[in-house]
């Protein structure tokens, strides 16, 4: 597949940045293991960290975009190019699961603006199950009479863990449904009851922050669910009825 002559001209516009801002930083950052603020804010004020520049990339139908910006990225450093892209998972996480409303409302606070700029963080591993999601821990329970969700556990290997001004956090909702039963979360800046464990050393890719967060009886407003309660009702509810007409099939071959 070749590329269209906007996906050249994105590709020189990025290589460019990356040969004069990362590829001079990057061992100064590496070596600081610090989050490369004015990197970002570098990347900000041309306009390659934003939500528009995120959001039309991962929305090209051809798929190339993005993996045409972080080929160019990484060149230039990939712990500059994981600091400045890593809220996009974030991003991502809002895109797939949230409403409309929700989608305004939270994914431009994951960039904030080149004049005060916001960082997102995206989750979900955690130290007890890695990244195998039917065995994550961390619980969210509904407080009917104040609407809201009150989550307990604990992430670990987290971009932007415990700095980011958004962070959306999958956690289980109905244990026994195990990956099925899982709903996601946004946990709202200065939020109480998030806060950030260890931060981790690294032997690469050190000016991405990575670190742990700690959930402790943490609250956010029902409509910080991703989604909404209604679909999340009708999702679990298909899942209960499947794993009950399995259960059946499984008992009538003993008929």
């Amino acid at each position: 597949m070749e590329l269209d002559e906007d996906q050249h001209q994105i590709r020189k516009w990025v290589h460019d940045f990356a040969e004069d801002v990362m590829r001079p930083a990057g061992r100064e950052w590496d070596e600081r293991e610090e989050t490369p603020w004015p990197i970002i804010e570098e990347a900000a004020s041309i306009g390659l960290y934003s939500l528009d520049f995120c959001s039309n990339a991962f929305a090209d139908p051809t798929g190339l975009t993005f993996p045409i910006v972080s080929e160019e990225m990484c060149w230039g450093d990939a712990g500059l190019a994981l600091a400045i892209f890593g809220s996009t998972l974030a991003l991502s996480a809002i895109s797939g699961n949230g409403t409309p409303e929700q989608f305004d409302e939270w994914a431009p606070q994951c960039f904030g603006t080149p004049d005060k700029v916001q960082l997102g963080a995206f989750g979900v591993s955690e130290p007890d199950a890695g990244s195998d999601v039917s065995s994550l821990r961390t619980r969210a329970v509904y407080d009917e009479a104040k609407d809201e969700w009150v989550l307990n556990g604990t992430k670990t290997w987290i971009t932007n863990g415990g700095i980011a001004d958004v962070h959306v956090i999958v956690a289980a909702v109905d244990p026994e449904l195990k990956a099925r039963g899982h709903a996601s979360f946004v946990v709202p800046p200065g939020t109480p009851g998030l806060r950030q464990g260890q931060k981790f050393k690294k032997m690469g890719i050190r000016a991405s922050h990575t670190a742990e967060v700690i959930l402790e009886d943490c609250r956010v407003p029902g409509r910080c669910l991703l989604g909404g309660r209604e679909r999340l009702d009708a999702r679990l509810a298909r899942a209960h009825e499947g794993k009950s007409n399995r259960t059946q099939a499984a008992l009538s071959t003993f008929e």
